[in-house]
This record gives C-alpha cells, structure tokens and sequence, in this order.
C-alpha cells in the first residue's frame, strides 16, 4: 500500500515525500508514481454506451446521471464523434506550435541556419528540400516525422517520403504537410520586428489523454474522485480507427482497471512525463485508472453511422432506452394544428404514437426508425399543459416532416403524405399541406387514430 491507502500497481517500492494539504486533503507526491486503483467505488459502469430511437433522451439520461456520478465532485468533458475524427484528435498527436520571443534571444546554430535556408529557397522543389534535409533529420527521435512538416510550411507541392533505413515510405504524408500548411500564416522564422517567431514541436492531447492524465493526478489525492468523458454520437466515427491501441485498455479487470496495458510512443512518454513528473521510461506502459469512466450515446438509425464489431461492443456495457421510456414527461400536452374547417386540438404524445403505428405496423419500420418523446424538445413543448402553436409547428416541419421525408418513410411518401396529393415528393408542399391541413397532411390511419383523441375548438 501507498502512504494514500491505496495500492501500488507499478510494481516498484518508490519512498515518496508526501506533503498534506490542509484545504483539500490532496497529497502531492514529488516522484512519479502511476496510481491506478483508487479504491473508488460507485454503481456506475466504467464503460458503457446508451442508445435508442431518435429523441428518446439518450443525452438527456447522460446529463442527468453524469450530475449523479458527479455529485461529491469530480470533472467531466463531453465530446462528439463525426466521420472525419481520428485517433489524433481524440488521444492526440505531435504538432508544431509557436513560441514568441525577444529577437535578441534567438541564436540559430549553423546547422539551423542551414535548414532553413533550404527550406526557404524558392528554386527548389518539395523533393528537393526534403532530399536535402533528409540526412539531417535521419538521425534521433521523431525527426522524419517532422521534416515533412517543415517541408509543407514553406511549400504547397507533394513529395515521396523515406524511411530511416532509406526505403520509401509507403504512406501518405498529407496530414504531415497539412499540419505545417496550416500554420503558415502565423509563422516568421526571420522577422525583422521586434519578436520573432519559433517553430517548435510538441505532443498534444486530445481529450481522452486530457481526462487520462487529469484522473492519474486525482489518483494521487486522499480523495480520489470520478472523471468522466462523454462521447456523444460514437457510432458516427470509425471506432477503430479513433481508438487505435486504446481499444485493449478497454478491457476492465474486477478493480474496473484495464486488463491489458499498452506501450506507447516517445512522444507521449514525454508528455506523461511532463504532466505527472518522473523520467519518460517510468510511462512506458499505461492502464487506465478505475476514477476514469467513458460514456457515449448511440443512435443507430442515423444514415452516417459506422458499424462497431462485436469485439469493440464487448467492452461496454450498453444500455438501451426504449420507444416510450419517458413518455410520462410529456403526457396531456397538447397543441392546436391545421386551419379552418382542419383545425384540431391534438396531444403531442398520441400524435406521436399514431405516426409511430403507421411506420411500425404498415411500412414495417424498426423500432430504431421511430420517434421517442423527446423528438422534440422539452425546450420547444414548455411547461403548461397547452403548447405554443406557433413554436411546435416550426419545429415539427423543421425536425418530425424533415426527418420522415428524407429518413423513416423516404420510400413510403406517398402513403404517409397523402394531405399533399401528387405532390407528395415535394417538401415544399408537404410544409404547405401541414399548414393548412395539420393531422390531414397524413393517411386515413394516422387521421381515424387522432380523431378518436382529438378536441374540434
């Protein structure tokens, strides 16, 4: 055991100095220890994803638990999946960024000046440069990652990469000259104004390795608290590829601490190091701490969304919210829709349910393609009994017509938007129809459901 109370798991016997705050019982340990059984306990899954039908308050049921999981403190960060997010932007990744300083202080070496006017001097090509600089940045940690970065700061064109033994590179190395196009702008390494402006490199976080290491620091306290990051949408990313390595720390043992550990680069051992203190070879190995908890949500009705193997959705425990979980919350609302002799007074909640019916019992619809309570937000129904007409008929054209139209019943138009005549393909004219029409825009079945419950003013 720690002088914290808790186990070592690194498998050393470290003597630390240990100093007690008086104002938050915090310990602060002056040698680098990586502490990952907090002995925290708590009802919560580490690792769990929520999911359900549209609007059936997946988000909702987070926020509300995560006040819980939270309620004696803690820190959480949400964060949402899309199709283009990588390994990088969730762990993180080594970047260039700017340094300023006084001009006087800096002193470039000969070897310095040397890179620099080879990567300033306009008659070469990017192959050129980098054929040139090759030699130069073989040798030591990371330098070939960094060259083509340097490269793509001073030029637009694509050029082959090598390996440390000399081969070609068989990936591309777009993201590399991206990164020093990208910076481009708010770069000048010869400035003739009073501070100039210095490249430098370092490992920078995403959110995972944020909350990562903020919960190893916790672990170090008297009182360990929860870290939470919230993953909205997850399934909108490619999970294996965002995951990467992180995937096997997945594997919780029965102390809710990874299983399996991972090595990780040079570049986030440094980090570790920087952050937590010690020498970068003590961080060779990590696991994540059992006061670290991943949640997400996941709508797999959504056309953008990626498969996850059943490997993946092993680690998780998932917990799904059904069609009607919740629907209490809105039960007894009404609204008034349509116009004229198609006025009627109808309850959100049975509307839904009858349009619920049709997709499900008609068109065969899955339960994932139906409308949950919170379709439409509790914001957009209020807190009376009686709903705004004029808020809840801009948001049901804007979100229940929109996601029918182009979504649920996409091939069933013409049955479901039978108000709108043969201009049921035509968004315009099914807005249109519900304005006038209100319950009457959809088929004999919705409107005979409806009439049954409905008030004529």
């Amino acid at each position: 055991m720690t002088k914290s109370g808790k186990k070592n798991l690194t498998g050393t016997n470290t003597n630390f100095k240990v100093e007690i705050s008086s104002i938050d019982n915090e310990i602060n340990v002056e040698t680098a220890e990586l502490i990952f059984n907090t002995e925290l306990e708590s009802d919560f899954s580490r690792n769990r994803i929520i999911f359900g039908a549209p609007g059936t308050g997946k988000s909702f049921m987070l926020a509300t638990e995560k006040d819980e999981l939270l309620s004696g403190g803690g820190e959480f960060e949400r964060i949402t999946f899309h199709e283009d997010y990588s390994y990088a932007n969730f762990v993180g990744t080594y970047k260039p960024t700017m340094a300023c300083t006084s001009k006087d202080l800096i002193n470039h070496s000969a070897s310095q000046q040397e890179i620099l006017s080879v990567l300033k001097n306009p008659d070469l090509s990017a192959q050129e440069k980098y054929n040139r600089l090759y030699e130069k940045f073989q040798d030591g940690d990371n330098g070939l990652t960094r060259l083509p970065i340097l490269v793509g700061l001073y030029s637009d064109e694509s050029f082959m990469t090598k390996k440390k033994d000399g081969t070609q590179a068989s990936g591309n190395n777009s993201v590399e000259r991206n990164h020093g196009r990208a910076i481009r702008p708010f770069v000048s390494l010869l400035d003739e104004g009073n501070a100039s402006s210095e490249i430098t490199y370092e490992y920078v976080p995403g959110p995972f390795m944020r909350m990562y290491v903020k919960a190893l620091k916790n672990a170090r306290t008297r009182n360990p608290k929860p870290h939470l990051l919230i993953i909205e949408e997850i399934n909108r990313a490619t999970v294996a590829r965002v995951f990467g390595d992180v995937f096997q720390l997945l594997d919780r043992d029965d102390d809710n601490i990874s299983e399996y550990p991972i090595e990780v680069s040079e570049d986030l051992k440094n980090y570790l190091a920087k952050e937590l203190g010690g020498k970068p070879e003590e961080y060779k190995k990590i696991k994540i701490p059992n006061n670290m908890f991943l949640w997400a949500t996941m709508n797999s009705a959504d056309q953008g969304v990626k498969p996850m193997d059943t490997a993946f959705k092993r680690r998780w425990d998932f917990d799904y919210i059904g069609i009607d979980d919740g629907e209490n919350k809105i039960s007894g609302k009404t609204v008034e829709i349509g116009t004229g002799n198609n006025k009627r007074i109808v309850e959100w909640n049975s509307l839904r349910k009858a349009i619920n019916n049709e997709l499900a019992r008609v068109y065969k619809l899955n339960e994932d393609k139906l409308l949950g309570p919170f379709f439409l937000s509790l914001k957009i129904l209020g807190k009376e009994e009686t709903i705004d007409s004029a808020k809840f008929n801009k948001a049901f054209k804007s979100k229940i017509l929109m996601y029918l139209f182009e979504d649920a019943a996409k091939l069933k138009r013409k049955y479901l938007f039978t108000g709108a005549g043969d201009d049921y393909n035509r968004y315009s004219s099914i807005l249109k129809a519900f304005d006038e029409k209100g319950i009457f825009l959809f088929g004999s079945n919705i409107c005979e459901e409806l009439e049954s419950e409905s008030v004529d003013e």
